[in-house]
């Protein structure tokens, strides 16, 4: 009979901080170790499994078949894990949870994501911060928040997926497209939504006048709304007194994926673990 391995449970939280990050650096911050030891982390992982976990390329780390079968088995395990010890060390000291959130999904999603924490543990007490998805990578290797809503690249394993939100054109009405040139007021250049509308407009050379570029999507509405320009914004997160258009002869507006985020590989808080709070965000 040969012989079984025993998984080690920080190899592997390691592990899921490499795929949630991209890169060792960031799982090295997150995890409070060098990027070398987090090197020889994965390394001793793979020669437990006796697989290749990761593959380099010109993007960073991409998981190997091998690698992408234990995600799942590695997130199930670390839930657990984490689950039980809550449970079994649980006391009486309130518990702090940092959150951060981009502006245009914090009305949308946070509301929820802070009913969910509380109903399972009514004395947590949260933070919000609301930074772009850039940002707040950022603060998640600094260790200035604990949890994050964010974007993630389309094909990426960050987190766990919430939904998948399509962009969409916004206006107060139907002849704010007609003005020359288009008058713009778009969330700032890190928003692919920002990049994607001004290079297609570049490429099909239509004339177009920036007039202002914000992080709060409750000012782009307000701008919108009287008739300072139009905008582009996620789909699930549009105010109800706007207007949501479908241009052929706009450009072709991308997708966000929408996904939900611990720091260090960890999959459980306050009693939920990552893909239960996922599918508990998801739009009704």
């Amino acid at each position: 009979m040969a012989k079984k391995t025993n998984l080690d449970f920080e190899l592997l939280r390691t592990f899921i901080a490499v795929v949630d990050n991209g890169s060792l650096t960031r799982a090295a911050n997150q995890v409070h170790r060098s990027q070398s030891a987090v090197s020889m982390q994965i390394k001793r992982l793979e020669s437990q499994l006796e697989q290749e976990l990761f593959m380099r390329s010109g993007r960073g780390l991409l998981l190997t078949q091998h690698g992408k079968s234990l995600v799942a088995y590695a997130r199930r395990l670390l839930n657990l894990h984490d689950q039980a010890l809550t449970e079994l060390t649980a006391n009486d000291n309130t518990q702090h949870l940092r959150i951060g959130c981009p502006d245009d999904y914090s009305v949308k999603l946070l509301p929820g994501l802070l009913m969910l924490l509380r109903q399972k543990n009514p004395t947590i007490r949260l933070s919000i911060f609301t930074e772009n998805s850039g940002r707040l990578r950022q603060a998640m290797d600094n260790n200035e928040i604990d949890l994050a809503i964010m974007t993630r690249l389309s094909g990426s394993n960050e987190g766990a997926l919430i939904y998948v939100d399509q962009g969409i054109w916004v206006a107060k009405n139907e002849n704010s497209f007609s003005l020359q040139p288009l008058p713009l007021v778009l969330f700032e250049p890190s928003c692919k939504f920002h990049s994607s509308v001004i290079d297609g407009l570049e490429k099909n050379d239509i004339n177009y006048d920036l007039v202002c570029e914000a992080s709060h999507i409750s000012l782009l509405a307000e701008l919108v709304d009287c008739g300072m320009g139009v905008s582009v914004m996620p789909k699930n997160s549009v105010p109800k007194y706007l207007m949501a258009f479908e241009r052929n002869d706009l450009p072709e507006l991308p997708v966000a994926e929408v996904c939900i985020c611990l720091s260090g590989g960890n999959q459980n808080v306050a009693g939920w673990s990552l893909n239960e709070l996922a599918k508990q965000l998801v739009p009704k």
